[in-house]
């Protein structure tokens, strides 16, 4: 996970258990939809569609906020 945040592990050691298991969690959620989309359509990934619209979807992640320096 340290990577995923662009982080050192000894960062992510230092942040609160909730936010590291919220962090978890929606990432586990994000891997099952992107397989359910696989599944549903295996071969959309390496084919360009004929036409049509096409939509492009911005992701913005937030990782925890870091704590305050004293």
């Amino acid at each position: 996970m340290a990577k995923m945040m662009h982080c050192s592990p000894e960062e992510v050691r230092s942040w609160p258990w909730s936010d590291v298991v919220r962090l978890l969690a929606y990432s586990a959620l994000e891997r099952e939809e992107f397989d359910r989309r696989v599944q549903q359509n295996p071969g959309a990934s390496r084919r360009t569609p004929a036409s049509g619209p096409t939509t492009n979807t911005t992701v913005y992640r937030f990782g925890p906020r870091p704590a305050p320096k004293r």
